[in-house]
């Protein structure tokens, strides 16, 4: 026979086999000719050959590489002498390979005679048994569907389970296992159809199901001169629905004698038919026995394994045999049988765009990061793998095959774990995780698998959460960079690389000093009281960490921060009493606000400083929230708290209700930790016009606060309303009452702060809250560096130098200019406070509320209403939740119109309360203030205005005595393994006991999570800010594991509003698609309610819909809950004027509306 070399070869595949026939050609130097669908007009295959084609135009992808007549013209045209089909499309067609021959263009695979014998599996079988080769029991349906059901029942009946096959092409497809008569049917239609679809034909046939067998495939070769040849053998029994999965070569735990009499069966089968070319024979082995089953006259998927351990050319060698090349050639190189012998082991796998974790469903879209596993050992075929390839979802979904090799089969196993471990795929999900539980389980290791150890082995299936965090915090930072942080406006926004690194103070190396939590580990809460009483000194707790920010900068301040001058902290004033850390606004804050875990920032803290006690403020029977929770959740919250590194427990209750307390207090006890009891101050008890809140009053409080077993006392005021001369006669009246040490807190908002300070310490208070100098003053806590400069020599001397925590003052400076859009726009001192007693630490979070609410231009007004609102109420104790419902009352009087202002302040409040009440049947109230007025704070001191509470209740049930009392324990176990349910994952104690307090924000958070990963580890500016062009960012994932992140470019909004964000990762290009929310189309003109209708419901607030109540169709009573609206944690529960039936619901749940937007509409 005549060589005839080849001079041009077309691929008529695409993909990673494309690829690999073409470097083949390459290498002996045979020009390639590609064809690519429009749906693969980009694909890499097309641009890895010589020359490439377009064929298909107008067909569906598939149908473009399947027109046999376009394809040949094609070859024709650009003058190619053979086609190389790869596998699957048209590879095992034998029309196809027909046609080639009759046309002159050489077939790179066996004769088309060959084809069509093989492609036939009842043939192929008939081959066999004439061949003596064993098959298994089995039969080609034929006839009408009732014919071929009728044979397939007959044969189930005397075979049992039964395996219905297509009878052309291979891949699995058309495969299904019938266990019961009853399925038979739909199994043969199914079978028909997927034949139909992948191969052109309906002919299926039945065999005899083995339950639990190997399957063994066995690569042969053949020339056009009759010599055929074995390369040994491949396992690939890990199979998933009959598609492989992993392959390996040889296979292991093979008796030698089985492996002879395989291989020898396959060359039995090769001979009778006279292949050439590459082909798999492939068997099922049950035990010591072997079944032929079919016979792939084709290159396979898997023939890497062989070539890598046999180290022979498949594909080139398909080439060679092409030209007319014996295999003994030395263009072939194999001599003989004798001299192919296997080296080592290789193990191959499909790596697929398929999500395990969701039934395999197939998955397409852009690579947004792609990082190869390679090494010694390793070899990689892919096609379209590269950063911003797209994956269509028209074509199979494997992306790209690995494969490693190795001496031994372990060794093979772990190279491979190491190669998958190394990619880093982003933007389309991946079987790698399955793949990795497939390689590390032990069956595996063994070399024990069977066709059915996918299915029958459910534990593969747990796969490992992939956090890909890399990906969700550029997305994270896309979207800052071009929305901006959704609690900053866009003009208050600054420029990130004009922020100055602050100056971190470096921390000694040495350990910290002992400090307060040393003593209270050795002598207890109690010894530890009576060592403070022992002090000649002030001692000085620091509030920067919680009560400071939360009054200057909204409660703003992030752990990232904190942490930053911890280790500082320590050693620079471990002479402190200890430090306000936690609880307060800061707990859901961190959640709702700053998008992290207040109980990963509490541990973290006390890690940092081990030796200054931490303290929280906690709200009595409220924990740290807005209303009142179950005993049960309250108790579980301090367990978790003093456990995670609360030192000291301020306990207070917002209408100075010790009942309310108690059940804290005991639990606080319980857990070794410091009880101090807060009470509330208001009023001035210097002031002989205001008698509601005497001496006695506080000094009663204190006496019972004694009673309870509090281990230290509290004078909580929290407008900074204690003027100096009140401070005297306050702690001298407490000091002669209680023998516990006392502790003041105050704000600084009149700035007569140091001044009330001093007469407390001059009296004998033991214990007073400060903040460093650089934050506070005005709504915050007086300086500490003031305070120590004016007592310096005084007989109370604090015995602290400013000069050691001066370091402090500085970063904290240096740090607040970050948070500067933040700041409560309070310029300076202002008396006002005694007039509107607006909290300190309320202030600086009502003043965005108000800006929120479009009322910023009426802040005067709101500070006059929340006046007013506190004589309307009763003249209480403002502290959250109390402040909060007066707050949120104010801004609802000033929104709408119902703030009556007169010359006098008692006539204001007169007029007011006038309007109010008349207008009161037509209002909706906050939720804050129903829930006041239903007494779910506690019954306020001297109790309710009666007709006031009437009108805002109108008929809603009261509570009396204590809050908690009524309401049931929550099962908190039960609640963590509902929420493990619907996040899919373990939950947590302290997550459980978060989503009893906070659930709507809980949720918000933990999808934030799910999106954007923990983004506490970012800096201040980089979270609050992103990046401008050009900058350069360090993120620590964790110890060890850093991005260097920079910022590239930002694109242009394209039509739809999209923008691309173009970043680099530790040198690698990235990109996020981020929609521009300010190029978003107008919103569609919302309808108004009409305010003289009554079966129109209006929003009376602006806000968002965070529940709806009603549905269309339903009946409501007057007064029943439609839904409710929420504005900066104010929640308003808006409700139906009247009864009736529910007509429209016209916004979406977290739909937001505006004032005067219609919401429902009732018949």
């Amino acid at each position: 026979m005549a060589i005839v070399p080849l001079r041009k070869v077309l691929c008529a595949n695409r993909g990673e086999i494309a690829i690999r026939i073409f470097r083949a050609c390459n290498e002996l130097g045979i020009r390639t000719v590609g064809i690519y669908s429009e749906e693969d007009r980009v694909s890499e295959h097309r641009h890895k050959a010589d020359e490439a084609y377009l064929v298909g135009r107008g067909k569906r992808p598939v149908d473009a590489y399947l027109g046999i007549e376009e394809i040949l013209d094609v070859a024709r045209q650009c003058g190619a002498d053979a086609i190389h089909p790869g596998y699957g499309f048209l590879s095992e067609n034998p029309e196809f390979a027909r046609a080639c021959e009759q046309r002159g263009v050489r077939f790179i695979g066996p004769r088309s005679e060959v084809v069509a014998l093989m492609g036939d599996k009842v043939a192929a079988k008939g081959l066999a048994l004439k061949a003596r080769v064993p098959v298994v029991p089995g039969v080609e349906l034929r006839g009408s569907a009732e014919e071929q059901i009728g044979a397939a029942r007959a044969f189930m009946s005397e075979h049992g389970a039964t395996l219905v096959k297509a009878a052309h092409g291979g891949g699995g497809r058309g495969m299904r296992v019938v266990t019961e008569p009853g399925e038979l049917e739909e199994a043969l239609e199914r079978a028909r159809s997927e034949s139909k679809l992948a191969f052109g034909s309906e002919a299926v046939f039945v065999e005899k199901w083995l339950p639990k067998v190997r399957h063994i495939e066995v690569q042969i070769l053949g020339d056009q001169h009759g010599n055929v040849i074995h390369l040994f053998e491949r396992d690939c029994s890990v199979q998933r629905r009959h598609q492989k999965v992993i392959e390996i070569a040889p296979a292991p735990n093979i008796d030698g004698e089985l492996r002879e009499r395989i291989c020898a069966d396959a060359l039995k089968l090769a001979e009778a038919s006279r292949y050439s070319s590459a082909g798999t024979v492939e068997f099922l082995v049950d035990g010591p026995r072997h079944y032929f089953i079919e016979v792939n006259a084709r290159l396979q998927v898997e023939h890497t394994v062989t070539e890598q351990v046999t180290g022979i050319d498949l594909v080139q060698a398909q080439l060679r045999i092409c030209e007319g090349y014996e295999l003994r050639s030395p263009e072939v190189g194999i001599r003989s049988q004798e001299m192919v012998l296997p080296r080592g082991f290789a193990v191959q796998c499909r790596v697929t765009t398929e999500d395990p974790s969701n039934n395999f469903l197939p998955d397409a879209g852009r690579i947004n990061t792609w990082r190869a596993g390679t090494g010694f050992g390793i070899r990689l075929d892919a096609g379209n793998c590269y950063t911003g390839a797209r994956v269509s979802p028209f074509y199979d979904s494997l992306l790209f095959k690995v494969i490693s090799y190795a001496d031994t089969f372990p060794l093979a196993v772990r190279k491979m774990l190491r190669a998958l471990r190394e990619f880093r795929i982003r933007g389309v999900k991946t079987n790698i995780p399955f793949l990795e539980n497939v390689l590390s389980h032990p069956i595996f290791d063994a070399g024990l698998t069977w066709t059915r150890f996918i299915d029958e082995t459910p534990e593969l299936f747990q796969l490992p959460a992939r956090r890909d965090r890399a990906t969700k915090v550029l997305r994270y930072l896309a979207e800052v960079i071009v929305n901006g942080h959704p609690t900053i406006k866009k003009d208050q926004r600054l420029k990130p690389s004009g922020l100055r690194a602050p100056r971190v103070p470096a921390p000694s190396p040495a350990p910290a000093p002992p400090g307060t939590v040393q003593i209270l580990q050795q002598r207890g809460p109690e010894g530890l009281a009576r060592w403070v009483l022992q002090q000649g000194r002030p001692l000085l707790t620091d509030t920067t960490w919680r009560d400071a920010h939360q009054s200057l900068l909204a409660t703003r301040m992030r752990t990232h921060d904190i942490l930053a001058v911890a280790p500082a902290t320590a050693r620079l004033a471990p002479e402190l009493f200890s430090l306000e850390s936690w609880g307060g606004a800061t707990f859901d804050t961190a959640y709702r606000f700053l998008n992290e875990d207040p109980w990963q920032r509490l541990r973290k803290i006390k890690q940092a400083v081990p030796n200054i006690l931490q303290q929280m403020l906690l709200r009595g029977a409220n924990a740290v929230g807005y209303t009142s929770y179950p005993d049960s959740v309250v108790e579980a919250f301090i367990d978790e708290a003093a456990e995670a590194g609360v030192d000291v427990f301020r306990i207070f209750d917002s209408l100075n209700d010790l009942d309310s307390m108690k059940v804290s207090i005991d639990r606080v006890r319980k857990t070794g930790k410091v009880a101090e009891l807060a009470i509330c101050y208001t009023g001035d008890v210097a002031n002989p016009k205001r008698t509601k809140y005497s001496l006695d009053y506080y000094a009663d409080l204190a006496k019972r606060a004694e009673d309870m077993g509090a281990h230290f006392l509290c004078i909580k005021d929290m407008a900074g309303l204690l003027r100096p001369r009140a401070a005297s006669l306050l702690i001298e009246r407490l000091l002669r009452t209680v023998r516990l040490p006392i502790h003041l807190h105050m704000h600084d908002t009149s700035g007569n702060g140091i001044a009330a300070l001093i007469s407390a310490i001059e009296c004998g208070v033991h214990i007073v809250d400060v903040a460093l100098a650089s934050m506070s003053g005005l709504t915050s806590q007086p300086s500490w560096n003031s305070l120590v400069a004016a007592l310096r020599e005084h007989r109370r001397d604090t015995r602290l130098a400013n000069k050691d925590v001066q370091p402090l003052v500085d970063y904290w400076e240096d740090v607040r200019e970050i948070y500067a859009p933040f700041e409560a726009g309070l310029k300076s001192s202002t008396t006002e406070v005694y007039f509107h007693e607006i909290p300190g630490g309320q202030y600086s979070n009502l003043r965005p509320q108000v800006a929120e609410m479009g009322l910023l231009n009426r802040w005067n007004d709101v500070k006059t209403a929340f006046a007013a609102v506190n004589q309307l109420v009763g003249d209480i104790p403002k502290v959250t939740p109390s402040s909060k419902m007066v707050g949120d009352f104010a801004v609802f009087l000033v929104k709408n119109g119902l703030l009556e202002v007169r010359d006098t302040f008692d006539e204001t409040v007169a007029a007011t309360r006038a309007k109010l009440l008349a207008r009161a049947e037509s209002l909706d109230f906050p939720s804050s203030v129903t829930g006041y007025f239903q007494g779910h704070l506690g019954q306020p001191p001297g109790g309710f205005p009666e007709d006031l509470r009437a009108a805002i209740l109108k008929g809603q049930p009261v509570l009396t005595g204590r809050p908690s009392d009524g309401l049931p324990a929550v099962d908190l176990e039960k609640l963590a393994s509902d929420l493990s349910k619907k996040h899919g994952r373990p939950i947590a104690r302290h997550e459980a006991i978060s989503a009893a307090l906070y659930p709507r924000v809980l949720d918000d958070y933990w999808a934030h999570l799910s999106r954007y990963e923990d983004v506490s580890i970012l800096d201040s500016p980089t979270y609050f800010y992103g990046l401008d062009p050009g900058q350069e960012v360090w993120v620590d994932l964790e110890p060890g594991k850093t991005l260097v992140i920079s910022l590239s470019a930002v694109g242009e909004a394209n039509e739809d509003g999209w923008r691309t964000v173009y970043f680099e990762v530790n040198g690698h290009g990235r990109q996020v698609a981020v929609r521009d929310r300010s190029r978003a189309s107008a919103a569609v003109e919302r309808r108004k309610a009409d305010k003289g209708d009554p079966k129109q419901i209006g929003a009376t607030m602006p806000g968002m819909v965070i529940a709806l109540h009603v549905k269309v169709g339903q009946a409501v009573e007057a007064g029943a809950p439609v839904m409710t609206l929420e504005a900066m944690k104010m929640e308003t529960v808006v409700r139906a004027g009247k009864a009736g039936t529910v007509k429209e619901v016209l916004p979406a749940l977290r739909a937001t509306v505006q004032a005067g937007d219609l919401l429902a509409v009732l018949d």
